[in-house]
């Protein structure tokens, strides 16, 4: 965008779905002020429906109602209502650049940034559909990298014992083979054939609240065919369903028996991470553990098992050490 000055008046050139459009100013301009000199005349002309960000935000959930998963419509209502009632009431023509910036510092006071940084995506996306030629360089506050507890063989060897011929047991020797709990929970027998367990399919929670089955699955990359260990197959058959129980009880169930056990606490997702894990420290191929485990792309799995990575990497320079330095 270039700012020209003609004798005493100022003049910006702004392209828009193909047509270039001329704002002239009396004085040299800000982004502000082109922005909502920019809005207006496409108020003028009609280029721009009425409404607050609000309604342009329901509308951008309702036209996606029928190609987004259940779970990310109910994402899309939560983002929603977080933001301010002041930001949702403004016309969507005259937001700006600073608008949006004020928002998310305010939206910073009160949660964390990751839960800000998605926000922030839901705004952006909303705008770049109805104001797509509004520039954000929106400063975002730094995500916080929490450090997670990494399981030990030790420790899903004790935790396997432990569930070993109860409801859960199932269920956990999954999670270790790299199955989501979405995934686990949507299973059913028809699903398994032989020794092949077809992952096609999610248990989700709806913008009611309600979890449902999805019938597809989380990306193209999740949907694949489960070699199961002929024990786990047989365990299957013999018990008559995979997981008849709800989603929350597993994670519930883990901590129960970390307590037990004097694990420290990780999640029951954090097993699909430990097979990510323990897949790459048997010199795995990446392309394998990826198609094994649904991962879209390699650069997901690795951030998964980079902690393995760097623990190693730990314990190697303290040998090396003692023998190097005295």
């Amino acid at each position: 965008m270039k700012i020209e000055k003609h004798g005493t008046k100022y003049r910006v050139r702004k392209m828009y779905k193909g047509t270039v459009y001329l704002l002239s100013f009396d004085k040299l301009p800000d982004e502000k002020d082109i922005s909502i000199a920019f809005a207006e005349k496409l108020k003028e002309e009609g280029t721009i429906e009425k409404g607050s960000f609000e309604d342009f935000a329901l509308k951008y959930i309702k036209n996606r109602k029928n190609v987004t998963s259940p779970s990310t419509e109910r994402t899309y209502n939560i983002k929603l209502k977080q933001l301010s009632d002041g930001f949702k009431q403004k016309n969507l023509s005259e937001i700006t650049a600073e608008d949006v910036q004020v928002e998310i510092n305010n939206l910073a006071g009160r949660y964390e940034p990751k839960t800000v940084h998605t926000a922030h995506g839901f705004i952006a996306s909303v705008l770049g559909e109805y104001r797509p030629n509004l520039k954000l360089r929106t400063k975002l506050p730094q995500k916080i990298r929490k450090e997670q507890y990494e399981p030990t063989n030790e420790d899903i060897k004790r935790i396997l014992d432990r569930v070993k011929g109860g409801k859960y047991d199932v269920a956990f020797q999954l999670g270790v083979l790299g199955c989501r709990v979405a995934e686990i929970c949507a299973f059913t027998l028809d699903d398994l054939d032989d020794n092949n367990l077809r992952i096609h399919k999610n248990m989700v929670m709806n913008t009611n609240g309600q979890w449902v089955i999805k019938e597809t699955p989380k990306t193209d990359e999740s949907n694949r065919t489960l070699p199961l260990p002929k024990s786990l197959a047989t365990k299957i058959k013999k018990q008559g369903f995979i997981y008849d129980g709800h989603p929350n009880a597993l994670n519930r169930a883990m901590h129960r028996y970390q307590r037990e056990l004097g694990i420290p606490q990780f999640r029951f997702y954090d097993l699909r991470h430990y097979f990510a894990s323990y897949a790459h420290s048997k010199n795995i191929p990446d392309a394998d553990i990826m198609a094994i485990g649904g991962w879209k792309t390699d650069h997901v799995m690795k951030r998964v098992y980079r902690n393995s990575i760097e623990e190693s990497k730990k314990k190697s320079m303290s040998i090396l050490t003692k023998g190097l330095i005295k």
